[in-house]
């Protein structure tokens, strides 16, 4: 069930207990009202587990198919601001001399200069 199915369904349930209240005698039953609460916030619960779990999964889906047909490797900033492609990657990729490749750099820690205290 979706989670805009469950809304409309606590939405009726809501309705209905509200025309039962209303209904009802003026000494409404506090206990009823109370458990009717409980129940409601565990629908609510269950809703917001359910919706972390499917992000949950979005993500590790995303995460699968950037890394399907890419390589990650941690790599040393060269003189003029070369990298180098491990061979182990250019060869799984198919990647030869004069491809086009797109890199995305993420920095992972700045080394210090010598000199530097």
């Amino acid at each position: 069930m979706s989670s805009m199915d469950e809304q409309k369904e606590q939405q009726q349930e809501q309705q209905q207990y509200r025309k039962k209240g209303a209904s009802s005698s003026s000494s409404s039953d506090l206990g009823s009202f109370a458990s009717h609460i409980q129940v409601m916030q565990m629908d609510m619960m269950k809703q917001m587990l359910s919706m972390q779990i499917d992000a949950m999964q979005n993500f590790a889906n995303m995460l699968q198919l950037l890394t399907r047909f890419n390589a990650v490797f941690k790599t040393t900033v060269q003189s003029n601001g070369r990298i180098s492609i491990p061979e182990a990657e250019r060869k799984a990729l198919g990647i030869e001399e004069g491809d086009l490749v797109q890199v995305i750099i993420i920095p992972l820690e700045k080394q210090q200069k010598r000199g530097e205290a």
